[in-house]
């Protein structure tokens, strides 16, 4: 991430350990998605937002388990 914030990334999605393919598209489009839905939203809210909606997810349950959604975080500017 430092990498990235060095080059001139404001904020960078990062994951502390191996997540799986599925969960990690879910998260990052979902995050994504709502950022554009709602502007005024910040970069954390819609992270939040994404990880709420792998939690509820009828389609898979076993997407509501931290190893899921829990090693994102936002580095740098997480609001707007």
């Amino acid at each position: 991430a430092r990498a990235f914030l060095y080059a001139g990334a404001r904020a960078v999605l990062a994951s502390h350990w191996p997540v799986r393919d599925d969960a990690t598209a879910r998260l990052t489009s979902g995050t994504f998605t709502a950022l554009s839905a709602d502007p005024s939203l910040t970069r954390a809210q819609a992270l939040r937002q994404s990880m709420l909606a792998l939690i509820a997810a009828d389609d898979d349950p076993s997407l509501a388990h931290p190893e899921a959604w829990a090693p994102f975080e936002v580095i740098g500017e997480g609001g707007r």
